[in-house]
């Protein structure tokens, strides 16, 4: 059995040893430099206000356009200084109709695209294309609005900017620093690449089963460490080792960091789990119907013209079902404009209907900082409501508070995932997180140690491949 561990060991190393000190290696990188994202305030004063004012067609209308089957959510935007409404429809790219006339919105043409830049940026324009796919709209939250226009423009921070075809909607930036650093960093640590990524269920099978047989791996080597270690002891000889050479360097850094990379490995693992192991947080179409208390054109045909008038210096409308009601967020550039806030009593009350097999223990605010949705990856919005229900799963739903939207359902299985993966993997723990340098200085001494013992592994794996090989 020990030849048969060592055998596997060996040649898992080799396969993945490069793996692990990428991994530990961008995981450094990553501490300062996350992914490029756009945030919510820079996506909205893109936008142009909406003239509601001239909206004619009853929302009603415009999902009967889109597909009322299909059609889960309604947003009024300005697209081309027209007034719109843009149809979220499920597994399907976005669809827009003009609120003015009721025509269906027409894929942008480049020069509609720079002419609303140049009112948006004094940046001048270098270069436009057209592209499905890159690096940096590569996720899956991008696809409802492919395909997009790449602007690079000519400033000194080789800024690049992505805008849907579809809505004109401004979605992703890039500058040439963050471009370098991720190739270096988050690339790499999630193995990236967009011919890999933008096949979602390939890549999450690839990425998962790669860093599975490293959980192996590292498994592996914790035993065959710490049995030459009881053998060299029973043998009564001094030392933490009897290699020589890498293998003796490898042997001693694994026994004491073998299992800070354990930890890591099997962290990172889970962040693919996706499901496979643990509960997911999102809601399920029949929980959301629940919710909503009948289909959604159904509530939404209940919205007038007029009702949508009143909302002048909006830049975004967003139209949520919820209790058989249609409910209306407003923004502006500067964020929520308005959107009356839901009583935490009348939530209860229709979250207890809408869950008849589970009754609710209490409710409340989540407080700020909350140790189970304000994480370093992403915290839910102030004024949350928690329904913590009566469940076998002991499960929490999570409620907007303005819009009625249901944004998690924390059960047993997803708070354990919570400490398994954002806790071992990012040190999210209370005391810890939020004290910054100590926390980046002990990421870094670990993430560290972790890498030199990899290292380790990469030589003697490169020796072992040389000499069998060539």
């Amino acid at each position: 059995m020990l030849k048969l561990f060592t055998f596997l060991h060996r040649w898992f190393g080799v396969v993945l040893g490069l793996f692990f000190a990428m991994w530990f290696f961008t995981g450094m990188v990553m501490i300062y430099v996350p992914f490029p994202s756009l945030s919510e305030g820079d996506r909205l004063s893109y936008l142009e206000t909406v003239d509601t004012a001239e909206i004619v067609l009853p929302p009603a209308e415009a999902i009967a356009v889109c597909g009322p089957e299909k059609t889960t959510g309604l947003r009024v935007i300005s697209i081309q200084g027209r007034p719109a409404y843009v149809c979220n429809r499920e597994n399907s790219r976005m669809h827009g109709v003009y609120a003015d006339t009721g025509a269906p919105v027409q894929p942008l043409e480049e020069d509609a695209v720079t002419n609303r830049l140049q009112r948006f940026t004094s940046a001048p324009i270098d270069f436009i294309t057209k592209v499905e796919y890159d690096q940096w709209i590569v996720h899956q939250r991008f696809d409802a609005l492919r395909p997009f226009y790449r602007i690079e423009l000519q400033d000194v921070l080789g800024t690049q900017l992505y805008v849907s075809s579809r809505t004109g909607e401004f979605v992703q930036r890039t500058t040439s620093s963050l471009r370098f650093w991720n190739y270096l960093g988050a690339v790499a640590h999630w193995i990236y690449p967009t011919m890999l990524r933008k096949h979602w269920a390939i890549w999450d099978s690839v990425v998962w089963w790669l860093s599975g047989l490293g959980v192996v791996c590292v498994i592996l080597g914790i035993y065959l460490g710490v049995s030459h270690l009881v053998e060299l002891r029973r043998a009564g000889k001094a030392g933490l080792s009897s290699f020589r050479g890498w293998m003796k360097w490898h042997h001693v850094l694994g026994l004491f960091t073998g299992l800070i990379i354990l930890s890591w490995i099997v962290s990172g693992w889970l962040s693919m789990d996706h499901g496979r192991l643990f509960s997911m947080p999102e809601p399920t179409v029949d929980q959301v119907r629940a919710i909503q208390g009948a289909p959604f054109g159904e509530v939404v045909a209940g919205v007038s013209v007029e009702r949508l008038q009143q909302y002048q210096a909006a830049r975004e409308l967003t139209i949520h079902a919820f209790d058989r009601k249609a409910r209306i967020v407003a923004k502006n550039s500067h964020g929520l404009l308005e959107a009356p806030s839901l009583e935490p009593t009348y939530v209860a009350d229709v979250v207890n209907a809408a869950f008849p097999e589970a009754g609710i223990d209490r409710y409340s605010i989540v407080p700020d900082r909350d140790t189970y949705t304000h994480l370093r990856e992403g915290s839910l919005p102030p004024g949350t409501i928690r329904l913590e229900l009566t469940d076998s799963n002991q499960s929490w739903v999570h409620v907007d508070h303005q819009s009625g939207e249901v944004l998690s359902i924390l059960d047993n299985s997803r708070r354990v995932y919570r400490w398994l993966n954002n806790g071992l993997h990012s040190l999210d723990f209370p005391g810890l997180v939020d004290k910054r340098p100590m926390w980046d200085a002990v990421m870094l001494i670990l993430l560290f140690v972790g890498f030199v013992t990899s290292s380790t592994g990469v030589v003697i794996g490169l020796k072992r491949a040389t000499r069998t090989f060539f």
